[in-house]
């Protein structure tokens, strides 16, 4: 009878437990604030990730010469875990520089990391089947590109301008930059230069060759 009353006691205890973990899982989830995918996009925007990686999170999806894909990766609808997708933010690999509390809390990247999971269902600035690369070369020797970024888009280290060609971000964050850009460039607005004929430039730039491998230049290897 003793020994009846010990078990139904340690199962009454165990339950007790039980209902109590239960109760504080539960109030921790309810303590989380909900996250903002509006928010998001706007705190993905303010940050410029949309240069990079698109207006969507959709990354490069041009495949280099190689047959791998190059430029920044695909970001929307992420496989990662929100704490994954942070520490990637904060401690980032390749190119990309770091971001840290200061530049954009926990709470802001939940609200990135919301928008992006529901990124696959926003509009996506596609590069039109009509891009005419005739056309965009002579655009961009109009609108000067070349003076700063060189006649085939290979970039200079006498002006500053980056390598153009062949792109190595998706043609929405090609829009996207052409529109807010970094640094000394002044911003083209659509009364400047339409969608239309960005995407010719966009479509003329990926017809310019890939950069020749530091190792098959003999100057740089002596």
């Amino acid at each position: 009878m003793t020994t009846s009353i010990r078990i139904a006691a340690k199962k009454v205890q165990f339950a007790a437990f039980m209902l109590s973990l239960v109760f504080t899982c539960s109030s921790r989830l309810q303590a989380r604030p909900p996250t903002d995918p509006q928010n998001g996009k706007a705190v993905f925007e303010k940050l410029g990730c949309f240069r990079c990686h698109g207006s969507a999170g959709e990354g490069m999806s041009q495949p280099s010469s190689a047959g791998k894909d190059s430029g920044p990766p695909k970001i929307a609808s992420t496989h990662l875990s929100l704490q994954d997708f942070v520490h990637a933010v904060r401690e980032p690999k390749g190119q990309m520089p770091p971001f840290g509390p200061k530049q954009v809390s926990d709470a802001e990247l939940a609200d990135v990391y919301a928008f992006l999971q529901a990124a696959a269902s926003q509009p996506k600035i596609e590069l039109p089947s009509t891009a005419n690369s005739q056309n965009g070369e002579h655009l961009y020797a109009n609108f000067g590109c070349y003076e700063c970024h060189g006649y085939q888009g290979q970039g200079s280290v006498q002006t500053g301008g980056s390598r153009l060609g062949p792109p190595q971000i998706p043609f929405s964050g090609f829009v996207s930059y052409v529109r807010q850009p970094a640094g000394q460039m002044p911003p083209y607005t659509p009364k400047a230069v339409s969608d239309a004929q960005l995407a010719d430039i966009y479509s003329f730039l990926q017809s310019r060759p890939q950069a020749a491998p530091s190792k098959s230049i003999p100057l740089l290897n002596k």
